[in-house]
């Protein structure tokens, strides 16, 4: 930016996409709140160092280099920003005096500061966080944003790598040997690809970000992009960093390539035979993963695509710009497109289908390469995909579960049947009874109590007992005032002399198995769960438990475990038929098992 834009800024004033602030030695707390408000609105440009009537005060010279650090750290931490913005804050001399200038995009994603989401209205940035209709209005808008179309007039043919077009061009020809791109020349290649672009509105047209992202040169890609990479991991034998690894900051046709070829290296070969047709599972499903993850990453943001493979599944972590907020059910999600174009050029090279397929493909395929697996597809400010590579269940403790729930003997081959359909990870597996059922019952008490619409309610000895689990000393003067002297008394065992020692995974069952089992509420949760990885009645789960109530059971349990996404109905268009039964869903089993949702 140069001085005589400066001149222009500052005669214009502050208004929907300009705004001063004074600081001359320290970063204002204000700043973003207006950085969230620019980039939720029309995007803008924010000067530090002139104070609200565009009178140049400057910023002290000797914190320049502290501003910039410290605005750049606060834009890359989530509990500041959310998502992340990656901006880059310049000083510059003006009017004998420093300023900082911040160039703030209009951005394809709703971001918030501390929580709080802000829009620009005239010269105010407006708190609509408590404005549902306003926050339904900014997605809806920001739904039709496709930052890979954004125009860089700057951007020319000679930032671009021929190279690629010729490789594109074998690619296409293998996928369609008669296909008009094959025929004509680069520039007319991203014309037909809409990769060259006119803005009508705003006059202007050339290549679009999706053009630098497919073909640019690295250097180019790094100029438009600095912190864009794609990170690829194998974290078998050393979890704290990685058995080999790769780091891309490539063009999208090379990242594709180089990411099928990590694969390959490091995850089996297997076959499937569909019809007459032999099928390569690991290409079929990993083409759509990473189909996936380069089609609709959100390119702006800051945050490095990951791929990491495990022992037990391959993960994947994505910067994303969510139409919606949790697990996705895989037999009635609606897709939308995050980068058509990129898609669509993607169809051309045959390394994607329609819109919706790649996901809908993972989900046929897998159970084919690591058997009665499913893909968990998780839609978030980050896309995090799951693809079980061995299947572990919670069904080896059957016997252990049973007596601890205190089940009848008449339900232990249904809780049998259920437990063989809920997955846990490889770290829980491994570990032994008492190990496992102490690691579970404190994460159901942590997350439990958190979720609002279960009620449930624990009592102080189970906080205590979540300290202990956390490394936190509890002195036995503690343990006194926390327990009546009637508990004192019944005890199964001296709770005393348990608190006063640091606990291990064996000593936390102790406590928690024999002296105060779960809260009740959170008990019949629990079996309710555990009992619906097969379709279970309301009648039958009454029945082990009790209830002469049908109505409350189901009022009181079932429809709070539904409105958390916990359970579903397996006859969900007649919500009252007589066979209605219920089965847990993956956010349930994700609960259920401690893993991260």
């Amino acid at each position: 930016m140069t001085t005589s834009d400066i001149d222009k800024i500052i005669q214009q004033g502050e208004g929907t996409s300009i705004e001063f602030k004074k600081a001359h030695d320290k970063v204002p707390a204000s700043l973003y709140e207006s950085v969230v408000s620019f980039a939720n609105t029309n995007g803008g440009v924010i000067l530090l160092g002139v104070d609200d009537d565009g009178n140049v005060l400057g910023v002290h010279p000797d914190s320049i280099v502290t501003f910039l650090k410290n605005i750049t750290t606060s834009l890359n931490s989530a509990e500041n920003v959310n998502p992340t913005l990656y901006l880059n804050p310049t000083s510059m001399e003006y009017a004998g005096q420093t300023i900082i200038v911040m160039q703030v995009p209009a951005s394809s994603q709703v971001h918030d500061h501390a929580g709080h989401i802000y829009i620009r209205e005239y010269e105010a940035d407006l708190d609509i966080t408590g404005n549902q209709h306003q926050i339904r209005g900014l997605f809806l808008k920001k739904g039709t944003i496709y930052t890979e179309t954004h125009i860089y007039p700057g951007l020319k043919m000679s930032d671009l790598d021929e190279t690629l077009f010729d490789k594109a061009r074998n690619l296409i020809r293998s996928n369609r040997s008669d296909h008009p791109w094959l025929s004509v020349g680069n520039e007319q290649i991203l014309r037909d690809a809409v990769l060259y672009s006119n803005d009508y509105e705003q006059s202007k047209e050339g290549l679009t970000l999706a053009a630098a992202l497919l073909f640019g040169k690295d250097l180019t890609i790094q100029n438009l992009l600095p912190a864009y990479k794609v990170e690829a991991m194998v974290r078998i034998n050393n979890k704290n960093r990685w058995d080999d690894r790769l780091t891309l900051r490539t063009n999208l046709i090379d990242t594709y390539l180089k990411l099928k070829e990590f694969i390959n290296r490091h995850l089996p070969e297997k076959f499937f035979l569909e019809g007459d047709q032999r099928i390569d599972l690991r290409d079929r499903i990993f083409r759509e993963v990473i189909g996936n993850i380069i089609i609709h990453r959100e390119y702006t943001n800051a945050t490095a695509t990951e791929l990491i493979i495990e022992e037990d599944a391959v993960r994947t972590l994505n910067p994303n710009n969510p139409y919606f907020n949790g697990i996705m059910d895989l037999d009635r999600f609606n897709p939308h497109p995050k980068n058509p174009n990129i898609r669509k050029f993607f169809m051309t090279l045959g390394w994607a289908d329609e819109i919706g397929s790649g996901i809908r493909n993972t989900k046929h395929y897998l159970p084919f390469y690591t058997e009665k697996a499913k893909p968990v597809f998780i839609d978030e400010s980050f896309f995090r995909t799951i693809i079980p590579l061995t299947r572990y269940t919670m069904s080896d403790f059957a016997k252990e579960w049973h007596s601890w729930l205190e089940l009848d003997e008449k339900w232990f081959p249904k809780l049998s049947e259920s437990l063989t359909e809920i997955e846990m990870n490889a770290h829980l597996y491994k570990m032994d009874w008492k190990e496992q059922v102490s690691t579970l019952a404190l994460s159901w008490i942590e997350k439990g109590t958190k979720l609002k619409k279960l009620n449930v309610t624990v009592n102080k000895q189970f906080k205590e007992l979540e300290a202990l689990s956390q490394g936190e000393k509890v002195t036995k003067s503690d343990s006194e005032k926390r327990l009546s002297p009637t508990e004192k008394v019944t005890k199964s065992i001296n709770y005393d002399n348990a608190v006063s020692q640091q606990f291990n995974n064996n000593e936390l069952f102790d406590v928690i198995g024999k002296v105060t089992k779960l809260p009740k509420k959170l008990q019949y949760i629990i079996v309710i769960l555990i009992l619906s990885g097969v379709p279970v009645s309301i009648d039958e789960l009454i029945e082990i438990f009790s209830f002469s109530h049908k109505t409350f059971f189901r009022q009181n349990y079932l429809k709070p475990l539904e409105t958390v996404g916990f359970i579903k109905k397996t006859n969900p268009d007649k919500p009252t038929a007589s066979n209605q039964k219920y089965l847990i869903t993956e956010k349930g089993k994700m609960f259920l098992t401690d893993s991260d949702i």
